[in-house]
């Protein structure tokens, strides 16, 4: 793994990335994998070219969010989207690609936020992640967990309002 960590590079998202960022977008969680979680793919900016294309602000910002991609032998391997929240800085999306999952790759985007937070000037890294209806979390909670996150507290919102009733968001943050 620490062979693919070195050979990983993030920077900032261009227009060009559209393309690239819409195919893993689509194609790292399986169809069905994610329903009761996570906002309908058919909702999401990221699973069409067009509407990304439509909403994409100069240099690398859709709708505030700020894009990042982490490149592995000249190819986009994931991605993460963040808002500046004045002290801290907001984790919205990470995607990495399927065929890449499980080799560090979305552990280098985290590593890349929380240095870019620290050198803001920032005091943590906030994010939220789900749990469906049935109270399970999704997958990807106990991995948070594991990079040092703590839970701050759940919530109904709008957005788990569009996912479904009785879904929670769970709010989670990491101290810098």
């Amino acid at each position: 793994m620490s062979d693919v960590l070195a050979r990983i590079l993030v920077r900032s998202a261009t227009r060009e990335d559209i393309p690239a960022l819409v195919r893993i977008s689509n194609t790292s969680v399986a169809e069905d994998e994610d329903v009761g979680f996570g906002t309908p793919r058919s909702e999401s900016l990221f699973s069409d070219a067009r509407w990304l294309s439509a909403v994409w602000e100069e240099p690398n910002r859709v709708r505030g969010e700020e894009l990042f991609v982490a490149v592995l032998d000249d190819e986009i391997a994931g991605f993460v989207t963040t808002e500046d929240r004045g002290v801290e800085i907001e984790l919205i999306n990470i995607e990495v690609a399927r065929e890449l999952q499980g080799r560090g790759v979305g552990t280098h985007l985290v590593r890349f936020v929380e240095e870019r937070a620290r050198r803001l000037g920032k005091r943590a890294v906030t994010l939220g992640t789900s749990r469906n209806a049935a109270g399970t979390p999704w997958k990807s909670f106990s991995w948070w967990q594991s990079r040092g996150y703590t839970v701050t507290g759940e919530e109904e919102n709008e957005w788990t309002q569009r996912i479904g009733p009785g879904v929670r968001e769970i709010r989670m943050r990491k101290d810098l």
